[in-house]
């Protein structure tokens, strides 16, 4: 089984009136982004020393390199099905980053993807990114015994994935999801 964390919308300042414009929705969107990425660093800053050396493993990686905002962008534009979120080096402080940073996203960007129910472009089969268009992200948590060539353990990391794109929704619960699978390649993760 595997634990979602839904995002629900709620009425803030991010929350998009139904038929809203093309243009307006990407503008939100990208805003929305940036306010992930201030979010992360916020939450970074917020670590110990200590906390920043399990999560750098030991410095072997730069912070950067543990930013998510990007990741989210691309199954938002459709070029990835889903983004894995984990800290490998510490994921004791998953919950943490997940509850500061990704549910308050997530529930300004379904704000968004709802609003987007009226548009009328379809992206299934689509080879170039499609955006806007209606989206509601989900983050789940795989709990299988998942691994991989370069990560021997998957499990308790997160998964954030697209419940209205048909691609997203089977492809993540097969691959990342599924706790009968145990293991996934490189390729298939790229």
């Amino acid at each position: 089984m595997h634990a979602n964390t839904r995002a629900a919308t709620s009425s803030n300042s991010h929350t998009a009136p139904a038929g809203m414009s093309k243009d307006d929705a990407i503008r939100r969107t990208s805003r929305i982004l940036r306010q992930l990425y201030h979010r992360e660093q916020q939450w970074f800053e917020s670590r110990t020393p200590e906390q920043i050396q399990l999560l750098t493993q030991q410095g072997q990686l730069s912070l950067s390199e543990q930013l998510h905002y990007g990741e989210l962008a691309f199954v938002l534009l459709h070029l990835k099905p889903c983004a894995i979120i984990d800290f490998a080096g510490d994921r004791s402080q998953l919950n943490s980053y997940i509850a500061a940073a990704i549910n308050p996203t997530l529930r300004d960007l379904n704000a968004v993807g709802a609003a987007n129910a009226g548009v009328s472009r379809s992206c299934d089969g689509a080879t170039a990114a499609c955006y806007p268009r209606p989206f509601r992200l989900v983050c789940a948590q795989i709990s299988g015994q998942l691994a991989s060539p370069e990560v021997s353990s998957w499990t308790g990391a997160f998964v954030v994935y697209d419940e209205e794109w048909r691609e997203s929704t089977e492809w993540t619960r097969t691959n990342l999801l599924n706790p009968s699978n145990t293991l996934i390649t490189e390729d298939e993760l790229a």
